[in-house]
C-alpha cells in the first residue's frame, strides 16, 4: 500500500507566497550587502615607485585631479605646484600671497581647489578650462582669517560647504549662488574642548560633519540649521584611547576610518552604538597615522605615517598587504585615483612620489 502525504492547498498558497517574497529579498541583500567583499571578489593591486619630484620644500598635502590626470601639491613654498601623473610634463603653478599651505582639498564635481595657508586663510580657486594648469590665476579669500595655520579643509559632496579647522576652532562656508559669495555659516570654538582639531570630514549630504583631535575624540556635528553651533552642540561623540590624526570616510558602509597618533588604524560604522564603535584594521609600528585615502569602490585603504611609509589595506580582509618604503622622512599625505591606477604621496623630505599600478 502506498502511502500519499497531501498538503493542504491553503498551506501550498501560503509557500508559494514565501518563496516569491523570500527569494527576491534574498537576492537584494546580496547584491547590496557591503559586506559580500571578500578576497574571492577582489584582486590585490600592486604599486611601483613610477616617478619622483623634489620641490625643495617640505610637502604637506596632495591631491589628485582625475579630470586632467594631475597631481596638486602644496607645502613650506607660496607656489602650489602641479604635475602631471604620466610624467610627461608639469604644469605652471599658482602663484599665492602666502608663505605655505598645510591642507588641500578637491571637489571635480563643481570645480573647487581649497587651500588651507599657513597664516591662517581659508583660499579658493576654481576651475579655468582655459589656463594651462586647468585653474583660475586669480582666487578668493574666505571670510574670518585665523591666528594659526589651517590644518584641515574639506568641501561637501554638492560643493555648498567648505570646512577648515585651525587649532581649537572648526568653520563652515555656504556658497550664495545668488550673490555668488561664500558667507561664514558656522563658526565652532572650542569643539574638542579647546584642544586641537587636526581633520574633519562631510558627510553623505551637507547636513553632516565630522572632525578629529588630539582630545581623543569623533564628533559628529548637524549643520542643518542656521543657528549657531556652540560647542558640546555636537549629535554625538566617540572617545578613543589615542588622538586622533586623519579621517574618511565610507560612504556605502557609513563607515568612518581613523588613525591615532600610536599608529592604529581603526573602522567606526556611525550607525553602531558606542560599545560595538570601533574595529582594529592595523598598525604602522607605534608611529603617527597622518594621512588616509580610500579607493572609490571603498576597498583599498591607503595610509602614510610618521614612520615614511604608506602602507595598502585590503578593507575586505583589514589586512594590510603592501608597504611602500621610498620616503625618508615622514608622509604627510596620500591621494589615490578614481581608476586605482595611481597613488601619490608627500613627504617632509621635500618630495611628491607618484606610484602606478603594475598591470594584471
Amino acid at each position: 500500500m502506498i502511502l500519499k502525504s497531501r498538503i493542504p492547498p491553503g498551506d501550498i498558497f501560503i509557500l508559494i507566497c514565501l518563496v516569491f517574497i523570500i527569494v527576491p529579498i534574498s537576492i537584494w541583500i546580496y547584491f547590496n550587502n557591503p559586506e559580500k567583499c571578500n578576497n574571492q571578489n577582489y584582486t590585490l593591486p600592486k604599486y611601483v615607485s613610477f616617478k619622483d619630484s623634489d620641490l625643495g620644500f617640505d610637502v604637506s598635502s596632495v591631491v589628485i585631479n582625475n579630470s586632467n590626470q594631475t597631481v596638486i601639491g602644496a607645502g613650506n613654498s607660496s607656489e602650489i605646484y602641479i604635475l602631471d601623473l604620466d610624467g610627461e610634463k608639469d604644469y605652471p603653478t599658482l602663484q599665492t600671497e602666502f608663505k605655505g599651505f598645510r591642507s588641500l582639498a578637491l571637489n571635480e564635481e563643481v570645480g573647487y581647489l581649497v587651500g588651507g595657508a599657513l597664516d591662517g586663510s581659508v583660499v579658493l580657486w576654481q576651475l579655468d578650462k582655459s589656463s594651462k594648469n586647468g585653474w583660475s590665476q586669480d582666487y578668493i579669500i574666505l571670510p574670518e582669517k585665523q591666528s594659526q595655520y589651517i590644518s584641515s579643509v574639506a568641501i561637501s559632496r554638492s560643493g555648498k560647504l567648505i570646512g577648515a579647522s585651525s587649532k581649537d576652532t572648526i568653520l563652515i562656508w555656504i556658497n550664495s549662488k545668488s550673490e555668488n559669495k561664500w558667507k561664514l555659516r558656522h563658526k565652532i570654538f572650542s569643539g574638542h574642548s579647546g584642544r586641537y582639531i587636526f581633520d574633519l570630514v562631510f558627510g553623505n549630504n551637507d547636513q553632516t560633519l565630522f572632525t578629529v583631535g588630539n582630545d581623543k575624540r569623533i564628533k559628529i556635528w548637524n549643520l542643518d540649521t542656521q543657528d549657531t553651533i556652540e560647542n558640546r552642540d555636537e549629535i554625538f561623540s566617540h572617545k578613543d584611547s589615542w588622538s586622533i590624526n586623519s579621517l574618511v570616510f565610507r560612504t556605502e558602509h557609513n563607515e568612518l576610518i581613523f588613525g591615532t597618533n600610536n599608529g592604529q588604524i581603526k573602522v567606526w560604522n556611525v550607525q553602531d552604538k558606542p560599545e560595538k564603535a570601533e574595529e582594529l584594521i592595523g598598525e604602522h609600528d607605534s608611529q603617527p597615522v597622518n594621512a588616509l585615502a580610500i579607493s572609490e569602490e571603498g576597498k583599498l585603504l591607503v595610509s602614510g605615517s610618521n614612520d615614511n611609509t604608506i602602507k595598502l589595506w585590503n578593507l575586505c580582509s583589514k589586512e594590510s598587504f603592501k608597504t611602500l618604503s621610498k620616503h625618508k622622512e615622514w608622509v604627510r599625505s596620500v591621494d589615490i585615483s578614481l581608476d586605482n591606477i595611481h597613488i601619490v604621496s608627500g613627504s617632509l623630505d621635500n618630495k611628491i612620489i607618484i606610484w602606478k599600478r603594475e598591470n594584471e
